[in-house]
């Protein structure tokens, strides 16, 4: 029997600790979790996006970019219709936006945008 995919959160933590070992500021972006419709329309007031990236990375130089954290084996499906808008914009706006599942897979993430890490 294959061993269940570990959570969205310890491959997100541990995304973000390899990242700080590279020199890499990753920032989470917490949007998700159950509120109120006032709690969220308050959130959304103070400027949260749904569907925006899990985590804000930064290193030297002004480097800047999103990551899209899912469980390993995602689904396409598992992107909503808010996070492809959210990717997107952040496209638009010159921001490069990777959806990663592993350490692995966001050190790959950064040095293709052209990051030294």
């Amino acid at each position: 029997m294959k061993a269940p995919a570990p959570k969205e959160a310890v491959v997100q933590r541990a995304i973000i600790d390899r990242l700080r070992m590279r020199g890499v500021l990753a920032v989470h972006v917490p949007n998700a979790g159950k509120r109120s419709a006032i709690g969220g329309r308050l959130l959304k007031g103070e400027g949260m996006r749904p569907g925006w990236p899990d985590l804000a990375c930064y290193a030297p130089g002004g480097r800047h970019a999103m990551l899209e954290v899912k469980r390993p084996g995602y689904t396409a499906s598992a992107v909503s219709a808010a996070q492809r808008d959210a990717h997107a914009l952040l496209t638009q706006l010159g921001i490069p936006v990777a959806i990663v599942t592993s350490q692995d897979e966001a050190i790959a993430a950064l040095q293709g945008f052209g990051w030294p890490v």
